[in-house]
């Protein structure tokens, strides 16, 4: 569609909508490997926006593929995919992997594998995320080796057994959030790797996969949107969830067999997703409201 047809949908449907379309140009350019452009839609074509189902993003196929299945079904998955999210960085993830450090850590050795790789000119962290000092002056490699995965490493046993022991994304989420340095405070590189669990024996008997997710300030703006409110509108955690279960029911619905079937984390996501997706159309209208589109996307990385 184009942004001036999707502009008379009802607010749910532009939602679905924007779910069904970004996962077609998936379809197109990796599946049946067309040429570009893969939509007519404009503001897909001119701006950045990840896969709406997480699976299918770029590193997290290669998370899967090099961690999650080989060490599947074996204690070492849960400190492998954590170690490597920090990064997140499928260059990085080779190394370590070359290195046998995410099976066998050994932080020295992690820091000046990274430092010499970087003064190559190559990248070690992903660009997609920030991630917080927490007040500390250490450099980034050593901060996050030292004081994120370090601990990680020396509690491995008990925190495979304590993951093994829930029954819910949000209990396994916790086990890092609420004991581990990095992984508190909005819980986001805790959530991270709780959805990566999720496709593992950890935790893939969780209980609440259509009922809970961690939502960040995107995915709350992106809901608001759908609700027809203020972007700033305050959401308590509750009302989140029970809204966010009732757009997945109606996603699901919409979306059909023809799509693969959506969790609350797909819902969260594409809010995130969809808060951009209707600052463009905004954009294209001339609202002035509407702020800046920052990533512009070049048929590189879809």
């Amino acid at each position: 569609m184009l942004p001036h047809e999707v502009e008379t949908l009802e607010l749910p449907d532009k939602f679905v909508y924007w779910v069904r379309e970004r996962h077609d140009i998936f379809i197109r350019k990796e599946v049946q490997k067309l040429e570009p452009p893969w939509t007519n839609d404009t503001i897909l074509q001119t701006y950045f926006f990840t896969n709406p189902y997480r699976e299918n993003d770029k590193v997290t196929r290669w998370v899967k593929a090099n961690i999650r299945d080989p060490l599947d079904n074996t204690p070492q998955v849960v400190f492998a995919v954590a170690a490597f999210r920090w990064f997140n960085w499928i260059p990085t993830g080779v190394l370590f992997n070359k290195h046998n450090l995410l099976v066998e850590w050994d932080t020295n050795k992690a820091i000046d594998l990274l430092h010499e790789h970087n003064s190559t000119g190559e990248k070690v962290f992903t660009g997609a995320f920030t991630i917080s000092p927490s007040g500390s002056r250490k450099p980034k490699i050593e901060r996050v080796c030292e004081d994120y995965i370090q601990p990680i490493w020396e509690d491995r046993e008990s925190i495979f057994e304590e993951l093994m022991a829930c029954t819910t994304l949000r209990n396994g989420w916790k086990v890092f959030r609420d004991n581990y340095q990095g992984f508190g405070g909005s819980g986001f590189m805790a959530y991270e790797i709780t959805c990566d669990f999720r496709y593992t024996y950890v935790l893939s008997n969780s209980t609440d996969v259509n009922t809970w997710s961690n939502p960040g300030p995107g995915a709350k703006r992106g809901l608001n949107r759908l609700l027809g409110r203020p972007i700033k509108t305050r959401l308590s955690n509750k009302e989140y969830q029970e809204k966010s279960a009732k757009l997945l029911n109606y996603t699901n619905k919409k979306l059909g067999d023809r799509y693969p079937t959506c969790e609350m984390r797909e819902i969260e996501h594409s809010l995130c997703e969809f808060d951009k997706y209707m600052r463009a159309l905004d954009i294209g209208a001339g609202r002035l409201s509407a702020g800046k589109m920052k990533r512009k996307y070049k048929y590189a990385n879809i």
